[in-house]
C-alpha cells in the first residue's frame, strides 16, 4: 500500500492509498472508506486508474455533502446530475492534479 497524497473536503482530511489489490471486494478496482476517510485505488493502467480516482472522488464528495443514501434507492434527475457536476467538478479537479503531482514524487 502506497501513500499518495491526503485532501481536505468539509474539513475531513482523506487519505488516497494506491494498492496492488482491492481487498474484500473481486473486480472494484477503487474503494472509499468514509468512516476511515481513505481512498483506495488499484495500481493498473494509467487511464482507468484516473477514471477510477475520478469515480471515488464522486462517492466522497457525495457523502460528504448530505448524500448518505448510497445504496443505490437515491435517484437524481437530469438537472440534479447537471448541478452535481457543476458543484463538484473543481474540487474533483482539484484533487487529481494534487493526485498527479504526489505521484510523479513517488
Amino acid at each position: 500500500m502506497e501513500e499518495i497524497c491526503q485532501f481536505i473536503i468539509n474539513n475531513h482530511i482523506y487519505t488516497i492509498y494506491n494498492v496492488n489489490r482491492i481487498q474484500g471486494k473481486e473486480n472494484y478496482v477503487g474503494r472509499s472508506h468514509y468512516e476511515d476517510k481513505t481512498i483506495f485505488i488499484e495500481k493498473g493502467k494509467f487511464k482507468d486508474m484516473m477514471l477510477t480516482l475520478k469515480h471515488e472522488l464522486m462517492h466522497v464528495w457525495l457523502y460528504e455533502n448530505g448524500h448518505t443514501n448510497q445504496n443505490n434507492n437515491e435517484t437524481f434527475g437530469y438537472e440534479d446530475v447537471c448541478e452535481l457536476v457543476a458543484y463538484s467538478n473543481n474540487s474533483i479537479n482539484r484533487i487529481v492534479k494534487e493526485y498527479l503531482r504526489a505521484s510523479k514524487k513517488n
